[in-house]
């Protein structure tokens, strides 16, 4: 691996030239600059952005929180925050909370010993409030992406999710259904919260009272929604729901399971929906209706509100709401897409 000596034998500088253009603190003639520039490309050279960042006192690493990484909802969030990052210089490091306060806790912590310089989270609950203001009271750099937190004063980026549950109950209620189970996520998540309200307007609005069996938490996952669908189906036929809204894809995946093992035809005896639109859902053995979130462009606007408040602490707080798209498949009927 070259080092910066190589990079000034090369160029015919000196050490001191080679640092000047890397870190561009110093004026430098633009034939040494050149010369410098093509010994790097020449010779494959990789600075070290964290060495670099210890002598200006910051890390130029921002930290990216996530709820769950085995969930395939992240990948393309996270893809997008290394892309974004990447291109101002910045790396990412990935911290997996599985919605645990501590890992939380371990998360903050490294923000204040200044192991990175900003924060992106993913996964905010309303138990995490009170540590992340102690951040923002600091001026640290912090946007909330995917979850809102009422009364964090911070930048936020975050789908429709209100509109979202809006639309799947809607687009139940146009096909005929009446009975309609919405299966909400983890307890105290807003975007669980926001859905949900969504789905309920729409009911109020077809007049229909919504029994509390009806809205179960499938805590946005395969197991606890396939064990939530065997209790639906093994109601009596009259009574069980005839359409299923599941907090996300994985969830919407053990629903189907536990229908066809109760020997339930998908969309003849239940229709069933998800919410984020995973690779999984369009599967042609699997065909689900889904309500789109748009998960590249949450991480692209997320890092790059992160990268400018970092930039500009003192700017005004910046909040975008993302429109979020229907997806009809197989799993309802009236397939489109």
């Amino acid at each position: 691996m070259s080092t910066i000596k190589d990079i000034a034998k090369h160029a015919g500088v000196s050490v001191a030239t080679v640092s000047y253009v890397l870190n561009n603190n110093r004026y430098v003639s633009p034939e040494k600059k050149e010369r410098v520039l093509a010994a790097i490309r020449e010779l494959n050279y990789a600075p070290n952005a964290a060495a670099r960042g210890l002598r200006a006192g910051e890390s130029r690493t921002i930290g990216l929180i996530v709820s769950d990484i085995s969930n395939p909802f992240y990948p393309d969030l996270a893809k997008a925050c290394e892309d974004e990052a990447q291109k101002h210089g910045y790396a990412v490091h990935m911290i997996n909370t599985n919605d645990q306060p501590e890992r939380m806790r371990q998360a903050v912590a490294q923000a204040r010993e200044g192991k990175i310089d900003g924060l992106i989270v993913t996964s905010a609950l309303a138990a995490d409030r009170e540590l992340l203001q102690s951040l923002l009271e600091r001026n640290f750099p912090l946007v909330l992406a995917h979850r809102r937190l009422e009364g964090l004063d911070a930048d936020l980026v975050e789908s429709d999710n209100f509109e979202g549950g809006l639309m799947a109950a809607r687009h139940m209620l146009r096909l005929g259904h009446r009975r309609i189970a919405f299966m909400s996520g983890v307890a105290g998540s807003p975007i669980s919260e926001l859905r949900a309200a969504g789905y309920r307007q729409a009911m109020k609005e077809a007049g229909i009272d919504v029994p509390p069996e009806w809205v179960l938490s499938g805590e946005a996952r395969y197991a606890a929604s396939y064990e939530r669908m065997l209790g639906y189906a093994d109601m009596p036929p009259g009574e069980r729901p005839t359409a299923v809204i599941n907090m996300s894809d994985i969830g919407a995946m053990g629903v189907l399971d536990a229908a066809a093992d109760r020997g339930l035809r998908v969309p003849g005896d239940v229709a069933v929906m998800g919410f984020d639109d995973l690779f999984l859902a369009a599967f042609r053995s699997v065909r689900l209706t889904t309500v789109r979130i748009p998960r590249y462009e949450l991480g692209r606007q997320a890092t790059e509100l992160l990268l400018d408040r970092i930039s500009d602490a003192n700017r005004d707080i910046r909040r975008v709401v993302l429109p979020v798209e229907l997806i009809v498949r197989g799993t309802c009927g009236g397939e489109r897409a």
